[in-house]
């Protein structure tokens, strides 16, 4: 028998051996590279069974490469069994802990490494389940830990906060009630006519002022008395609001404004709609800030007109419509939904912001403002009260 009849055979003979072997079974070169598999490994893993150059364990398994490093230095260090674990990928996608003892061996006259599979291995599974939950409920627990702290100081942030705005807020309540107050007890000081009967014109005047003045301290009342309590918006949903008698107040502060200007305002009177279930002071404050708005921008001659829809069923909408110079479409949307003051003012006289928080304020009762504005042809701005806030009831 010629030596390649000889080499052939001896061949035959270790792969057939390799075959009988029920475990899984890899030959592995000193840099990791895969010289041999049995059947049974390429059963279990699905990969090729004999040698394939281009195939490393970091190809088959999921450790990371310095981990394999580490094992092979180990392994080419002993000759007794040394237990490793690996890991892999399940084909349900769930991880899957393998147990691989490993020790050194000759293949062609050079260093390798002889590695036996275990692939059910219960205990070693549990063992590496197990520790990966302690893992995981340590780094949860450490991480709740920092969002207590996160938590604590902003909760420490906010209290300096609140006691600054209390600060604020009484300031804010002396400053603005003490000349209030002044002006109302002049105006009706004047309307006592203590020095004798004034010209009608005047009395008229001095009533608007006293009204204005009236109402103004109403909602510094009312702005304070939200600050204070913090569940007012949700008492104030019971509340049932005359939608005319808003109107009618809100016609009787602009009138005059509008009438030293030249301006046409006109306010429809006995509107007939379902009370609105908000915060009167706030709802006249908001529809205010509407008319107010128009009445300062629009030039001298023009025109506004409050529209009021609504049909059964639907929202009710309160419009104010106005021919002034309009809004820069560019400009608009930051109007309703930026507090910037510098980067939109419309005009000379106002700094921007009161769009802004009149929106702020609708939303805050469950209303919404929408504004349709065309530069040169006017404005349209829009208070839409939901359906939901109707009390149908009231008709």
């Amino acid at each position: 028998m010629s030596d390649s009849h000889s080499e052939d055979s001896i061949q035959g003979a270790a792969r057939a051996m390799w075959s009988s072997i029920p475990e899984p079974i890899l030959l592995i070169a000193a840099d990791g590279l895969i010289l041999q598999a049995n059947d049974r490994f390429a059963s279990v893993f699905g990969h090729e069974a004999y040698a394939n150059p281009q195939k490393k364990l970091t190809d088959i398994f999921s450790n990371s490469a310095e981990f394999f490093q580490q094992a092979l230095r180990d392994w080419l260090g002993t000759r007794e069994p040394l237990p490793k674990v690996f890991h892999k990928q399940g084909q349900d996608g769930s991880p899957v802990s393998i147990r691989a003892e490993g020790w050194r061996t000759h293949y062609d006259d050079r260093a390798a490494v002889l590695v036996r599979f275990y692939p059910e291995n219960p205990s070693v599974d549990r063992f590496i389940e197990l520790t990966t939950l302690v893992d995981t409920l340590n780094n949860e627990c450490a991480r709740r830990a920092r969002i207590e702290d996160e938590l604590r100081s902003l909760l420490g942030q906010l209290n300096a906060v609140n006691n600054m705005r209390d600060l604020i807020m009484a300031q804010l309540s002396h400053d603005l009630r003490t000349p209030l107050n002044a002006v109302l007890g002049m105006s009706e000081f004047i309307l006592s006519e203590p020095y004798g009967k004034m010209n009608p014109r005047y009395n008229e005047y001095i009533h608007d002022i006293k009204f204005s003045g009236e109402i103004l301290l109403e909602q510094v009342n009312s702005v304070l008395s939200m600050t204070d309590d913090m569940d007012f918006l949700d008492r104030t949903k019971d509340l049932l609001v005359d939608l005319s008698d808003c109107l009618d107040s809100c016609h009787r502060i602009a009138s005059p404004i509008a009438q030293r200007r030249g301006i046409d305002l006109l306010v429809p009177q006995n509107v007939r709609t379902p009370r609105i279930r908000a915060e009167r002071t706030l709802v006249k404050q908001i529809l205010m800030n509407l008319i107010g708005n128009s009445t300062k921008h629009i030039n001298e001659g023009g025109h506004i007109k409050v529209n009021v829809d609504w049909q059964m069923g639907s929202d009710l909408n309160v419009s104010v419509i106005d021919d002034g110079p309009g809004i820069d479409p560019d400009k608009l949307e930051n109007l309703l939904h930026s507090n910037s003051r510098d980067a939109y003012s419309t005009s000379k006289t106002g700094f921007g912001l009161g769009l802004y928080l009149t929106n702020r304020s609708a939303e805050a009762i469950g209303a919404r403002i929408s504004i349709d504005s065309v530069p040169g042809r006017g404005t349209i701005a829009t208070m839409t009260f939901p359906a939901a806030m109707l009390d149908m009831s009231t008709l």
